[in-house]
Parts: C-alpha cells; structure tokens; sequence
C-alpha cells in the first residue's frame, strides 16, 4: 500500500517520470524520446511531441544529433550532472532527440527547418509546431565547456510563463 501510495505521489510530482498526469487516473500516451535512435522516426517524433505539447502547453526542443558526437555526449553529462538544469528544460519543454548522421535518414524531417550549422544542434518550436528559433549550441559553450548558466538563459528566454502540465485539453 506504501509502494502504491508512493508511486501515486511521484507521478504527480514529476510527472515527465512515469508519463504526463492527465486526471483522476488518466495517463498521457505520450511516451518521450530519450536518445539519439537512427531507428526513429523523426516526423512521427515530432508529430508526437506536437500533440504532448500543445495538451500541456509546453514548447519543444528538436535536439539534433547522435551517439557519435562528443559534444552531444559533453552535453548529457551536463545534464545528468545538473539536475535544476535538466529539471526546468524538461518541465517547459518537451526535448525529442532527433538522429542525424551520414546516413541523412532524418533529413526530411527537417527539411522545413533552417539549415543546421553544426551538431548538436537545437530547434525551438511553438507547441504547434512551428519554429521559433534556431540555435547552434556550440554558442552555448564558454572555456571549452557547455556553460549552465548560458543553457539557463538559453532555456529561460524560449520557456512560456505558466505551463500547464496538467492541462486536460
């Protein structure tokens, strides 16, 4: 009953853990990208990720790149390491790691997309869909390291004032 009780509470206090909370026993389909996959689909990626965002009034972040980068894993150790960081990424947005490699299986999905000057590379989109902004991360770096504080602003600048995680639209 305890287990029940503590599970029931976790999903309600970080509800990106064990899916979005909808209602009184409702769980979102939703099921998030957590890496880089040349498996993916992309397209249906963020054709899901469009629906999750606009339920729950959040922006996306198409997070372009792939296992064989270093800077791209520089990166995820960042974000393991930091968890405020980590935290407020994924409670304004929701972020789909979007494979790309020589390969070019994901290219279509980007097509519409400004083009990208060099991985990892970030896509910010409305909860629509559309693109907001186009950012090359590697400005995001300072003495040869991904900088917290400018991935702070980077984040605080393109998050939405209230989100509504809980938004049952």
């Amino acid at each position: 009953m305890h287990l029940l009780a503590s599970i029931l509470l976790a999903t309600m206090i970080c509800p990106t853990c064990f899916g979005q909370a909808i209602g009184a026993g409702q769980v979102s389909p939703y099921v998030p990208v957590t890496k880089f996959d040349a498996k993916r689909d992309a397209a249906a990626d963020i054709s899901a990720a469009t629906t999750e965002a606009q339920r729950t009034g959040r922006r996306i972040i198409l997070y372009v790149g792939g296992p064989w980068c270093p800077y791209c894993d520089q990166l995820e150790t960042l974000f393991q390491k930091n968890s405020e960081l980590r935290q407020f990424r994924d409670t304004h947005f929701i972020t789909v790691p979007i494979y790309i490699g020589s390969d070019k299986n994901n290219a279509p999905a980007l097509a519409s997309y400004t083009p990208i000057l060099g991985i990892p590379h970030f896509y910010v989109l409305e909860s629509d869909g559309t693109l907001l902004h186009s950012q090359h991360v590697v400005d995001l770096r300072e003495n040869g390291a991904y900088s917290p504080s400018k991935l702070t602003a980077f984040f605080t600048q393109w998050a939405r004032e209230t989100v509504a995680i809980n938004n049952t639209k």
